[in-house]
């Protein structure tokens, strides 16, 4: 029973190469189709590939909206204040901290401010956005 499926598969695929490789002509005579049946069949293909095309895009962007709803969603609800209450430290302290202790990541960089003052705000953000990126772990709930 297997050997026959095998054995229709294999004349399938010898059949599709067959047709693959055939010279149109060929296979306009061999099918008696006109020009136009042609025509209508290349134009009915060619709206399917479009159709699936717009469908795979629409998909991604609405799975990419989806993640950047979830990463926006992961940044609003940080709870910085209560993170620093729980350390006992301000946001700069535990930025040194971090530093000293090589536990930011590789990848980060802290822009030079060319003379302006690092203010408290700027610190709270980049601890905010360290706990959201799961830098920092941050357990709010009692202990």
């Amino acid at each position: 029973m297997m050997a026959n499926k095998e054995m229709n598969n294999l004349l399938d695929d010898i059949m599709i190469e067959h047709i693959a490789n055939s010279p149109i002509s060929e296979l306009i005579a061999e099918h008696k189709l006109t020009s136009n049946e042609i025509n209508v069949a290349q134009a009915r293909f060619l709206h399917h590939v479009k159709e699936c095309k717009q469908h795979y895009k629409k998909a991604r962007l609405t799975e990419a909206r989806a993640k950047l709803e979830a990463e926006k969603k992961k940044h609003e609800i940080v709870d910085v204040a209560g993170y620093l209450a729980k350390k006992g430290k301000d946001a700069k302290e535990v930025l040194i901290e971090l530093l000293m202790q090589q536990k930011l990541p590789e990848n980060l960089t802290l822009a030079f401010r060319e003379g302006k003052e690092f203010k408290d705000e700027d610190a709270n953000q980049i601890v905010a956005n360290l706990i959201a990126m799961g830098v920092i772990e941050f357990d709010d709930k009692d202990d």
